[in-house]
């Protein structure tokens, strides 16, 4: 009785070059979260704004004004990665319908000369990569889907901060998004746009 058993056998080549590529995923796991505390710090420690000359009425009306037009844009950019969310899935699940027919289908290999098909275990471990992806694609869509929604409707603001700190997970748009949103919505004449249309 004859078992299909997968194993590794690494030189001393590979070592060098996991343990390569684990040094710049590092390096660049440092640059991250070192780039988001510049940003959140530039942002707490900014000066203060100089006493205008403008009467305050119009400078509510400009910063209102200023307010609108950001929430708009981050609603919109919501949408945007909600679409692209949805068509990573798609794009998951054609690639594991090509993965399952060049693995499942013997036939592919005989076409080659001295190709033996790789062993079925191969494609399995690769089935729960494509469950954690798919997943976490389907969550970025429906979070990122309700939040513009709320975004638009100027409601949940809480809920909308929690996702822009996931967002910040998706490099590099959604990081982007992701601290763009926390910044407008951290502002004051934001939260009272909040609670006046969550109170009425």
């Amino acid at each position: 009785m004859q078992t299909n058993t997968l194993s590794f056998n690494l030189g001393g080549g590979e070592v060098i070059l996991i343990l390569v590529l684990l040094f710049i995923l590092a390096v660049c796991a440092i640059a991250f979260f070192g780039l988001i505390y510049l940003i959140v710090r530039a942002v707490v420690n900014r000066p203060a704004p100089s006493p205008s000359t403008l009467a305050q009425e119009v400078l509510i009306q400009n910063q209102r004004k200023r307010d609108q037009e950001h929430l708009k844009l981050v609603s919109i950019f919501h949408f945007v990665v909600a679409g692209l969310a949805l068509a990573g899935t798609g794009f998951l699940f054609v690639h594991y319908f090509i993965m399952h027919t060049a693995f499942s289908n013997p036939e592919m290999w005989k076409s080659q000369q001295g190709a033996t098909p790789p062993p079925k275990e191969f494609f399995e471990a690769f089935i729960w990569m494509y469950i954690f992806f798919g997943a976490v694609a389907v969550l970025a869509f429906v979070l990122n889907l309700v939040s513009a929604i709320f975004l638009l409707q100027k409601r949940h603001r809480i809920f909308s901060i929690i996702v822009g700190g996931l967002n910040c997970l998706q490099i590099p748009f959604g990081t982007a998004l992701g601290v763009f949103t926390i910044i407008v919505l951290s502002r004051d004449s934001v939260r009272e746009v909040y609670s006046r249309t969550e109170a009425g």
